[in-house]
């Protein structure tokens, strides 16, 4: 009896010890895979989808009048009095600037003297004429007639001449607007007879309505066309809203030294204002939506990597195992369709829900194991 007590007792044991194997032999193994798992690359994921990629850009500019006229005497003549300074509204026909005339008036005076001289002198050879046709002296006759053709001509001249002079003076005595507006600018100072730029005035169209330019992605103004109205804020006046119409797009390289180094196609747009409450010189500021319409698998661009091969990025692939699951970093290349500054359009390979690294605690390689951040 004692004997088969100690065989049972003996058993007993054995499998206590082998259970207590097992359970150690279970308790390291996952302790470390555990500890494995530590030393794993920590991935950050977003799910892909596909939605509608949207290019969103915010243009400005500054309001300036429509059409501007830059008026200057052509004579020369010296300022005597300006009559306006800037920001005045003037009418049609008001004077901006008067002109030291003089010496106009005494050319016109010495043309006239000249001509007075020249009708005394044909008098003259009208009665050597005579004087010759009453002696029969043929050659006489005709010498005073050829001096009689030369100084009708001679008296022509100088009365065409006069005329001009006179039409010089009365035109350009005064500078007169020439229509409705508000004057922008005035170079004209009094006792001088020359300004800087040639511009004595510069005059504004009061009735014409204010405009301002800037330049625009192309894929944001893809959808944009003239005569199209635009939302545009006035950040000076605080809520400010006015309706713009665009009134000319083209093709342009402008936008800054960065779209010109990465060769980004660019338009501009010139876009007319009118509204009672805002005046040249205002900031304006636009915001540009442009949708696209079909839907395309989306992806971050920060999980978008590049190398000699092209694009690609990262998709977290699941192994079942008895002791758990395990993550794996597969390497999918790419082509990229579109894109905006934090998005990009992309096909191949890629479904809804593929899970995408785009932050990883360690650089990665096709077929690294990793773990994933929640």
């Amino acid at each position: 009896m004692q004997n088969e007590e100690r065989k049972r007792n003996g058993k007993r044991m054995l499998r206590i010890l082998f259970g207590c194997f097992i359970g150690l032999l279970l308790l390291f193994t996952l302790f470390s895979n555990t500890l494995l798992s530590l030393t794993l690359p920590t991935v950050a994921i977003v799910e892909s989808r596909k939605g509608e990629l949207v290019h969103k850009y915010q243009g400005n500019g500054v309001l300036k009048y429509r059409e501007e006229l830059p008026l200057t005497n052509p004579m020369g003549w010296k300022v005597t009095k300006v009559a306006v300074k800037e920001g005045d509204l003037v009418k049609k026909g008001d004077t901006l600037i008067v002109y030291n005339s003089k010496s106009a008036e005494q050319q016109i005076v010495e043309e006239q003297a000249g001509l007075q001289k020249l009708k005394l002198e044909m008098e003259e050879l009208q009665d050597l004429l005579v004087e010759a046709i009453r002696n029969g002296d043929e050659n006489s006759n005709r010498s005073v007639k050829r001096d009689l053709q030369k100084g009708e001509i001679d008296m022509n001249m100088m009365k065409r001449n006069i005329e001009r002079l006179q039409d010089d003076l009365a035109n350009n005595r005064k500078l007169i607007a020439p229509f409705n507006g508000i004057v922008t600018k005035v170079n004209a100072v009094e006792g001088l007879s020359l300004t800087t730029d040639g511009i004595d005035v510069m005059l504004a169209n009061g009735s014409k309505e204010l405009e301002f330019e800037f330049t625009a992605p192309a894929k944001v103004a893809a959808n944009l066309r003239a005569g199209e109205r635009l939302n545009v804020y006035v950040p000076s006046i605080p809520g400010k809203q006015v309706d713009g119409v665009i009134v000319e797009m083209e093709n342009s390289v402008a936008g800054g030294e960065e779209a010109v180094a990465s060769s980004i196609p660019m338009k501009r747009l010139l876009v007319t204002v009118n509204d009672a409450e805002v005046s040249s010189g205002d900031n304006v500021v636009i915001d540009l939506t442009n949708k696209v319409a079909e839907k395309k698998m989306l992806l971050p661009n920060k999980a978008i990597h590049e190398d000699g091969s092209g694009s690609y990025i990262y998709r977290v692939e699941e192994k079942k195992g008895p002791l758990g699951n395990t993550f794996y970093a597969r390497k999918v290349f790419i082509s990229v369709m579109d894109s905006n500054d934090h998005q990009s359009a992309v096909t191949d390979q890629l479904f809804e829900s593929d899970k995408i690294i785009i932050e990883s605690s360690q650089p990665l390689q096709d077929g690294s194991k990793v773990r994933i951040h929640f």
